[in-house]
């Protein structure tokens, strides 16, 4: 007969009780010991005591943090970004992280706790770096100090908070370089493509006017950083732009002549920005910073290019010369040093004369001019002044500018006569300089003119330009 299966019994579930969590020890105390330049191992500090130097002037160099549970296991790692080195591994307690009789300095600090002791504690540190003294506090692995921007640490402080007890961090804990690009709108060309901190935008040796310009700073805390604006020709000033707005104009045909570039909010207590115009005829104008004026104004000289460079407050810079001209101001006049006549003391000896006054500004000392021409320098032919070339305005003013006067050869109806050129009148758009703005010595007469007003003044041969 068909048998009929025996049902197995039912088995009671088998029991999985929750284990229970190993009780987390108390952190009473974290403490912590600096190498610091010219100290060498400082003494061990404890709970937000200062571990380094303050005022000093000296570079932290190593650090050891000491905290461990109550079987010896570390429960904190932590790391230095050095000098030359960049980021080091990770340490643990009591161990070296930095240098030792390297001279290198700390740049930037990173602490965490581990295990199960980051859901019970936060670990809070600031550190204090040169120009800038104590910054606020990180905490949990966040960077304290900087990378990449060679700013030294000289000092410490770490302290072990309970989780869900808020502290107030006193600021930024981290100075981080905001991204700055920049971009041109050019004659002709329009839109160029951005290009990064300390490049060109614009165009240099092509005579193309620069127009337009966006800047764009992503600041590190997500706010506007930056406000710029632009002088453009027959408008002067425009209005204030901030982050990626336009300067200046498009479609227009207007130049951008000088601009005006500052930093606004946190970045610009740790930033300077710097800025530089290639300006036409001139070139590469010195840096501007922090609001200053950079190209020129009241002349009519179009800008062609522009660089941009953020530099942390406290660095050295070299600015590289005059960064803005006011054209409005543009007069210069050379001194000479004759205590004769400047008259010629009869018909002749223009070339002599002019050379010889000339000369005195160059030598700064008197220079007697008729000795020139009892050496035969009066003559006027290219053979004994020496080689003379076309007239060339901005020729003529560069060398104004270096101290540098220069002699200029006209004829007119019946004859031929020399002058010295030694200044030029305040205000002269110097992109468009005309006969009527250089201010000459006429030999002719001992007085100083236009030199359209010189003696005859007819159609210029040639210039001398004093080396």
């Amino acid at each position: 007969p068909t048998e009929t299966p025996t049902a197995r019994p039912t088995e009671a579930p088998t029991s999985n009780p929750t284990a229970t969590p190993t009780p987390i020890e108390k952190i009473t105390s974290i403490s912590y010991q600096a190498h610091s330049q010219n100290h060498g191992w400082m003494s061990v500090v404890k709970d937000g005591e200062t571990a380094g130097t303050v005022g000093e002037g000296y570079r932290l160099e190593g650090i050891k943090i000491h905290l461990k549970d109550k079987n010896g296991n570390s429960i904190v790692r932590y790391r230095t970004h050095v000098q030359n080195e960049g980021w080091q591994s990770w340490k643990k307690s009591g161990e070296l992280s930095g240098t030792e009789g390297k001279e290198r300095q700390i740049e930037g600090v990173s602490i965490e706790l581990i295990s199960n002791y980051i859901n019970n504690y936060d670990i809070y540190y600031r550190v204090h770096v040169t120009n800038f003294g104590w910054l606020g506090w990180a905490k949990n692995g966040e960077i304290a100090g900087s990378e990449g921007l060679s700013l030294r640490v000289e000092a410490i402080q770490i302290k072990i908070v309970k989780k869900g007890v808020s502290i107030d961090v006193g600021g930024i804990h981290m100075i981080e370089k905001p991204s700055l690009t920049y971009q041109a709108h050019s004659q002709s060309d329009g839109w160029k493509n951005s290009v990064v901190e300390g490049k060109t935008a614009g165009t240099t040796g092509e005579n193309k006017r620069l127009e337009g310009l966006k800047i764009n700073l992503n600041n590190f805390d997500k706010t506007n950083g930056i406000e710029y604006r632009a002088h453009v020709s027959e408008k002067g000033w425009l209005g204030w732009n901030t982050s990626g707005q336009i300067a200046g104009t498009t479609g227009e045909a207007r130049a951008i002549e000088a601009v005006q570039i500052k930093l606004v909010g946190n970045v610009s207590k740790y930033f300077d920005i710097y800025y530089r115009m290639h300006v036409s005829n001139m070139g590469w104008l010195g840096w501007a910073k922090n609001g200053e004026t950079a190209g020129t104004t009241g002349g009519g000289v179009q800008a062609e290019a522009i660089e941009i460079k953020l530099i942390c407050k406290g660095v050295g810079f070299d600015v590289g010369g005059t960064r803005y001209i006011d054209c409005t101001q543009t007069g210069i006049h050379l001194q000479h040093y004759m205590t004769q006549s400047l008259k010629q003391p009869y018909s002749g000896p223009c070339c002599a004369y002019a050379y010889g006054i000339g000369l005195s500004i160059v030598l700064k000392q008197n220079v007697n001019p008729m000795q020139f021409y009892y050496d035969g320098l009066a003559h006027y032919d290219w053979g004994r002044v020496g080689a003379y070339h076309s007239y060339n305005a901005t020729e003529i003013y560069n060398a104004l500018k270096n101290g540098k006067p220069t002699m200029v050869h006209y004829t007119y109806s019946g004859g031929q006569h020399w002058v010295l050129i030694v200044g030029i009148k305040n205000g002269a758009n110097i992109n468009n300089i005309q006969y009527s703005d250089f201010i000459c010595i006429d030999s002719a007469t001992g007085s100083e003119y236009a030199l359209t007003s010189a003696y005859r003044f007819g159609s210029i041969q040639g210039i001398k330009v004093f080396n």
